[in-house]
């Protein structure tokens, strides 16, 4: 608020010696100026505004005589005036007229105040006296004209500097805020706000006449130009913009495509310009900006669907926009003291630029976020779809693998494990034992009991015998009652030790039934070893299944080993 207020503040310092305005219209620019000196004025208060017009403007200043000796400075805003040219009576000079120049058509450094504002440092005869301007401009015809002591004129420029530095840093931080964003995010709202926070940033500074240095001799026509591209670019981005930002709202299809009105706008203005019709292109740009602003409200109140910002705060927000800008432009018409309004000049560039460029950067922070947590919560329901699918992956893996009775690897499984492991031990000559396991009357039971029954006993026997094997072992359902192990790096006596344990821990305790008589249940095993033989696990299976089969023979619960490896080295 301080700062809003320090324009208007530095305006009303000073004493202004100006007794009274009054100007002339020369719609033809034929008037000299003993024509104006001779002729009615008409009387103005502080601001004359006629907007874009093609007249010469002559404006008649009475001037009270400072203290002894004191210098006065006329000065003329707004600083981007194109010609404006003192007539001071001058008997010595030609004519009887001492006439000086100044304006963005003329060198800067040819200025009499090195300064941005507009001025002429004079001597004011007691007790008062005329001066006569002649103002002609392609910008809008809105001036205004003071004058103050030597340091009350330094003083307001002073503040009209603070001023622009508090806007253009603060405008800078923004931008770099939104370059920064941009590389966390990569959103194109966030380049698009970028290019509006540098296209406004450079109309500031041309619509307080900062860029007044670059103006030459050599080109006088360069500050006109400068101001003129940056004038229709602003137009440009602010509709490129504020269409981005209204976009995921899903506002009416139809004012969306109105959006291309504004932005086709564009290439015709550059095209007039090129061709010599300036000043149509900036009225048109003019134009447009007005239309813009109520246009954003038209297309925030279409909006269908609800972000964050939520619609209505857009809608507060554009509509505030058009309001603020509204009374502006009514009062530069309507109220001939704009001060009285504290919009004029620098305020408006403050809370057109700052505020607005401090409410977009909220907006699109706003959006940032809302964006970034819509990715994370779709990134989360993509892993939870991809763990799902991979705990489905894992699933399906462990149903090809595992016997589903007794949750120990199936026939393809084993022989799968079972040959990788025969093959390394063959490679690196290490023991490798087979044992095939059959339940000894299983077809008994499940004739007499009942297959459930016997799925229990199933079961049951798988777990004693996996609970009895090492971690390292591989053990297997190869089908019906029948089930195989391998032994790893085992051989010998202690191979056959653990296969007679097997057949122990199966017949010492009776499975009990959750109805019926315990019942009891023993195994017998064939056993086999490859002895470092060159031999492939089908034949190893082979050996092992004879030497059960001789098991079984020989009365069942035993362990029996293959001739093979009985006769083996």
């Amino acid at each position: 608020m301080v700062c809003l207020a320090t324009p208007a503040t530095a305006q009303g310092r000073g004493e202004d010696l100006v007794v009274s305005r009054a100007y002339i219209e020369d719609p033809g620019g034929v008037l000299s100026i003993d024509d104006v000196v001779s002729r009615a004025a008409v009387p103005f208060d502080a601001v004359l505004s006629k907007g874009f017009s093609a007249s010469v403007y002559w404006v008649r200043l009475r001037v009270r005589a400072p203290e002894a000796g004191a210098r006065t400075v006329l000065l003329i805003s707004p600083s981007f005036l194109n010609d404006v040219r003192l007539f001071r009576r001058d008997p010595k000079a030609a004519q009887g007229w001492e006439v000086r120049v100044t304006g963005n058509l003329h060198p800067f450094a040819e200025r009499e105040r090195k300064a941005v504002s507009l001025s002429f440092v004079v001597g004011v005869s007691p007790p008062q006296e005329d001066f006569y301007f002649r103002i002609k401009t392609r910008s809008p015809m809105t001036f205004e004209v003071q004058a103050l002591s030597v340091e009350d004129a330094n003083e307001q420029d002073y503040w009209r500097d603070i001023i622009e530095v508090f806007f253009v840093t603060s405008m800078v931080l923004l931008l770099i805020w939104g370059v920064h964003q941009y590389f966390i995010d990569k959103q194109k709202i966030l380049i698009l706000f970028c290019i509006y926070q540098i296209v406004y940033t450079l109309y500031g500074i041309a619509l307080t006449g900062y860029f007044a240095s670059l103006s030459t001799r050599f080109f006088p026509e360069l500050i006109d130009l400068i101001n003129a591209i940056i004038y229709i670019s602003a137009v440009l981005t602010s509709v490129l913009f504020c269409r981005e930002i209204f976009r995921p709202y899903k506002p009416h299809p139809l004012l969306m495509k109105g959006f291309l009105v504004f932005i086709l706008a564009f290439p015709f203005q550059m095209i007039a310009m090129v061709a010599g019709y300036s000043d149509l292109a900036i009225i048109s740009a003019a134009l447009l900006m007005k239309l813009a602003v109520f246009y954003y409200v038209i297309v925030a109140f279409s909006l269908k669907k609800d972000l964050f910002p939520t619609r209505n705060m857009l809608r507060l927000f554009f509509l505030s926009m058009a309001v603020a800008n509204g009374a502006f432009w009514a009062g530069a018409r309507l109220v001939d003291d704009v001060r009285a309004m504290s919009l004029i000049g620098v305020q408006s560039l403050i809370v057109d630029g700052f505020v607005v460029g401090v409410f977009f950067a909220w907006l699109v922070h706003g959006r940032s976020q809302y964006g970034r947590r819509e990715t994370e919560r779709q990134l989360h329901m993509i892993r939870q779809a991809y763990e799902v699918e991979q705990e489905r992956k894992r699933q399906a893996e462990w149903e090809a693998r595992t016997d589903f009775l007794t949750g120990l690897l199936n026939r393809r499984s084993f022989v799968d494990l079972a040959e990788r492991e025969l093959a390394r031990s063959l490679r690196y000559q290490r023991p490798f034992t087979l044992l095939m396991i059959d339940v000894d009357h299983f077809k008994a039971v499940n004739d007499t009991r009942g297959h459930l029954v016997g799925d229990v006993v199933l079961q049951n026997v798988a777990r004693r015998i996996k609970e009895t094997l090492r971690l390292i072992d591989i053990f297997g359902r190869t089908g019906g009652e029948e089930f195989a192990a391998v032994i790893v790096e085992t051989g010998g006596p202690e191979a056959l030790e653990i296969a007679r344990r097997l057949c122990a821990v199966v017949a010492r305790d009776e499975i009990v039934q959750p109805e019926g008589e315990p019942i009891g249940v023993t195994i017998s095993i064939g056993l086999t070893r490859s002895n470092g033989r060159s031999i492939s696990f089908s034949a190893l299976m082979n050996e092992a299944d004879q030497a059960l089969y001789a098991a079984k023979r020989a009365g069942r619960n035993q362990v029996v080993i293959s001739q093979q490896a009985l006769g083996a080295p």
